[in-house]
C-alpha cells in the first residue's frame, strides 16, 4: 500500500494516520521514536555490511524492526531506517519522520553522482545546502523554500569522517548538492549548469529531507558518499564495478563516524 492510499490533506498526518504510517514505514509506534535518526534510501544490510560488527564492537545493541534497526546502550536509543530510493518515496518517509514529535535530528547518509571539478568515485560530500530539483513539495512548500543543513552537526561530522578516512586516500568535500526528480534527468548540460552553480554532488533524494526538515524545525545533516562521475566520463553502469572494496570500506569508516557522533 502506498501512503497515499490515506487520501489525506498533507497537514492531517496525525493521530491514528501517524501512528499507522510510521508503524508501515518505520516499525516503531511515533511515542517509541527516538530523537536521534538515521535514514537512508539504500538498503541498509548491502549498504553497511558490516552494521553488527560495528556496532556490538562499541558496545551497543542493535535488534531489528522490519527494515529498521534500533541500536542502544543504556538510556541512548538510535534508529537506522531506510527511506526508499527516489524523491517521491523519500517524501513519504521524511514527512512522517517530521511529524514524530519525538524525532529532533536526522542524520542522512546516501551515495550520489560526483560532479564537482575536484570530485572523485569514493569521495564524501557532506552538503552544506540542497538546490532543489526533486520537484516533489511543490503542493506543500514554496520552490524557494530553504534546504540546509544544520552546519554544527555537518562540521562535527567531516571531522569525524575525516578521521577515519585519512588513511584511504579520498577527500572529504563541504559544499552544496542537487536533488534531481528522476535520474534520467541527469543530462550533460543541466548537471554542467549545477556544476557552474557550485554543486558538488547529485542525488534523488536529499534536499527532500532537507526541506522538510528545516520546515518543521528539525535538526539536519547528510552524508554523500561519490559513486559514479557523469561529466568525466564515469557512468552509473560502470562505477558500481569500480574500487568496490574501496567503497565498502568507506561505508564501514562513515558508519563508524556516525555512531560515534551519535553515543560519544
Amino acid at each position: 500500500m502506498d501512503l497515499r492510499d490515506l487520501k489525506m490533506g498533507y497537514e492531517e498526518l496525525e493521530n491514528e494516520a501517524l501512528e499507522w504510517a510510521t508503524a508501515f514505514v518505520f516499525g516503531l509506534d511515533p511515542s517509541s521514536m527516538p530523537s536521534k535518526v538515521v535514514i537512508t534510501p539504500l538498503k541498509i544490510e548491502e549498504c553497511f555490511e558490516n552494521l553488527q560488527t560495528t556496532v556490538t564492537s562499541k558496545g551497543l545493541t542493535l535488534k531489528r524492526y522490519g527494515n529498521s534497526f534500533v541500536i542502544w546502550r543504556d538510556d541512548g536509543r538510535v534508529i537506522l531506517c531506510e527511506g526508499g530510493i527516489g524523491a517521491s518515496k523519500f517524501a513519504d518517509s521524511s514527512y512522517i519522520l517530521c511529524h514524530c514529535k519525538n524525532v529532533q535530528e536526522i542524520i542522512f547518509f546516501g551515495t550520489g553522482g560526483g560532479i564537482g571539478k575536484n570530485v572523485e568515485s569514493a569521495d564524501i560530500n557532506i552538503p552544506t545546502s540542497c538546490i532543489r530539483l526533486d520537484k516533489v513539495l511543490e503542493i506543500l512548500l514554496p520552490p524557494k523554500a530553504p534546504a540546509k543543513a544544520d552546519l554544527d552537526i555537518a562540521n562535527k561530522m567531516r571531522s569525524l569522517i575525516e578521521e577515519k578516512v585519512q588513511d584511504l586516500g579520498i577527500k572529504v568535500h563541504q559544499g552544496i548538492h542537487a536533488t534531481l526528480p528522476f535520474f534520467l534527468a541527469g543530462t550533460k548540460k543541466l548537471l554542467a549548469d549545477l556544476q557552474k552553480q557550485g554543486a558538488l554532488s547529485v542525488d534523488m533524494e536529499l534536499s527532500v529531507l532537507y526541506t522538510l526538515a528545516n520546515h518543521y524545525h528539525k535538526r539536519v545533516a547528510g552524508v554523500i558518499r561519490i559513486g559514479d562521475l557523469p561529466l568525466k566520463g564515469l557512468p552509473t553502469w560502470k562505477s558500481r564495478s569500480y574500487e568496490v572494496e574501496l567503497k565498502k570500506e568507506v561505508h564501514t569508516r562513515i558508519l563508524d563516524a556516525i555512531i560515534d557522533y551519535l553515543f560519544i
